[in-house]
């Protein structure tokens, strides 16, 4: 989450879109509930979709539907619905006839607890997402790095379980327009040169690593280089990271997604050095930017990168200012990292992520 739009609306608009371009001869209802007016991001106009909104309190009904396991979510929509897809594990029971297929991007939540204030551990309490595991037919994992949490956390059998990677969207890309970078420099308040992190604003992305490696970094070499924090904290879901003010960090806030492209696009390099990802959807967003990725090499870090980004131990801080240097330095290794990046982007489609989830829907609508 950079900004505004958390990292499951950019699975959830991106795999939807791709699903109803790939299908239209399946029938699709998008069910939400809201008690009071939502404004909803994804758009759709396809003759097999529509949508269908409830009007129960959503803590009432989250609660309802983790404890007493009513009331059943195809029944709520109405009709005979063949499967429920959760794009993100909540409480969703359904009847006998429906069958489930719940996507998991990460065992955060057990894994990183520490991360999350006390309210969102309660949520995740409420949430249930075991019993989700459990009950779903079949499992989405968004890498080979959550499908084996899944399977050491909850006991999953792995033939429950698909790996089916994200991708970068289509929309992040760089821009060759003359001056384009003045525009967002001025709307930003941005330095010439710089070192981009773009992410939230909270502990597990190792933030305050990055922070005290880049002073250290700056104080040794004198560069002129300055760092860009680029995101918001939400106090509301994790524990804060307290950021004190220096003349070359400099704090964006919320980022529109229309700006990214150019913001990867003018860093000297991408930092992401997290302790723990599900998937890391950045780093092939700042890959298909043209921007060299310095990543951890834990969790699924590794996996989405491949070869084409620096991997360095987000515990070892030296490692990563040494990772910083060469960045600076070596305008060759650069420029290396860049071209492998651009060809690890080409690994990851939505339009083959749709297409398998379409497969393991087929698979189970007919009994496979």
């Amino acid at each position: 989450m950079a900004g505004k739009i958390s990292g499951v609306e950019v699975y959830i608009s991106n795999m939807a879109k791709a699903l109803f371009e790939l299908d239209k001869s399946n029938q699709y209802i998008l069910w939400y509930n809201a008690f009071k007016p939502v404004s909803i991001r994804l758009k759709t106009d396809y003759p097999n979709v529509k949508w269908k909104r409830t009007r129960i309190p959503n803590k009432i009904l989250n609660l309802c539907q983790s404890l007493l396991r009513w009331p059943k979510v195809d029944k709520l929509i109405g009709g005979k619905i063949d499967i429920l897809w959760v794009p993100d594990p909540r409480p969703a029971p359904v009847t006998p006839h429906c069958k489930k297929v719940v996507t998991f991007h990460d065992l955060s939540f057990v894994d990183f607890r520490h991360a999350f204030n006390l309210k969102t551990r309660l949520w995740h309490k409420v949430l249930r997402p075991r019993k989700e595991a459990e009950e779903a037919d079949h499992i989405i994992a968004v890498s080979q790095f959550t499908k084996e949490k899944l399977q050491d956390e909850y006991g999953i059998a792995p033939e429950k379980i698909t790996v089916i990677y994200e991708a970068a969207d289509p929309g992040i890309r760089p821009l060759p327009i003359p001056r384009s970078f003045e525009i967002i420099q001025r709307k930003y308040k941005l330095p010439d040169r710089y070192f981009l992190f773009l992410s939230t604003l909270e502990p597990r992305k190792n933030l305050a690593g990055v922070i005290e490696t880049f002073r250290k970094w700056r104080e040794e070499t004198r560069a002129d280089v300055s760092l860009v924090l680029a995101g918001q904290d939400f106090p509301g879901i994790f524990n804060r990271v307290f950021i004190k003010n220096d003349p070359h960090i400099y704090r964006t806030g919320f980022v529109d997604e229309q700006d990214k492209g150019l913001l990867y696009q003018h860093a000297l390099a991408f930092l992401y050095p997290s302790f723990y990802e599900g998937f890391g959807l950045p780093i092939l967003e700042a890959m298909q930017c043209g921007t060299p990725v310095i990543t951890s090499d834990c969790t699924a870090m590794p996996e989405v990168a491949g070869d084409a980004a620096m991997l360095i131990n987000p515990n070892d801080l030296e490692h990563l200012k040494q990772a910083m240097h060469k960045m600076y330095r070596d305008e060759a290794y650069r420029e290396q990292l860049i071209e492998k990046g651009y060809e690890r982007v080409k690994a990851f489609s939505w339009e083959r992520a749709a297409a398998e989830l379409l497969l393991q829907m087929g698979n189970l609508a007919k009994g496979k």
